[in-house]
């Protein structure tokens, strides 16, 4: 369920990014790839184990220590980080965890490049998608999700840009 919603998010967040009615540093936009990649690596960490308790009080919406647990657990292993800067994740972290694209603040805010959020959001959610399925099901129970794999990711991309 946190995958597929991670799936949802990123699709929304790309829709919102690319239109042409909103800047390209929409703040909503970034607020969805942040929400896609938390929910990605709350995906993972649940299937190995890590409790909602701990989630909410180690983790809440802190997108470093989500990375850092994740890796300490494997997240290397089952997500290929060809192409991925997790330092763009890294940079996202605080505005992010402080609410900065939900809230008017007044300052500036430097944001790291979309390109690089929109790749380790896809690579996250293609990545765990197997782990996900199997962490969930029985290896019986599971076996006709994995062969659906394309309809889960085209299922909400329908209509994207």
């Amino acid at each position: 369920g946190l995958l597929r919603f991670a799936q949802d998010y990123h699709v929304a967040a790309r829709i919102l990014h690319r239109s042409s009615e909103i800047d390209e540093y929409s703040m909503p936009a970034y607020s969805l790839i942040g929400q896609s990649i938390e929910l990605s690596l709350k995906a993972f960490l649940r299937a190995k184990g890590v409790s909602m308790k701990e989630l909410r009080s180690s983790i809440g919406h802190d997108l470093v220590a989500a990375i850092r647990r994740a890796r300490a657990l494997g997240l290397d292993r089952q997500v290929k980080r060809r192409g991925v800067r997790w330092g763009a994740v890294d940079a996202l972290s605080d505005p992010y965890k402080g609410h900065r694209f939900r809230y008017i603040v007044t300052g500036t805010v430097s944001l790291p490049p979309w390109d690089d959020l929109d790749v380790a959001a896809k690579s996250l959610i293609s990545g765990l998608y197997e782990h996900a399925v199997r962490a969930s099901f029985s290896r019986a129970a599971g076996q006709p999700l994995l062969t659906q794999r394309a309809r889960f990711f085209s299922q909400s991309n329908r209509g994207t840009p």
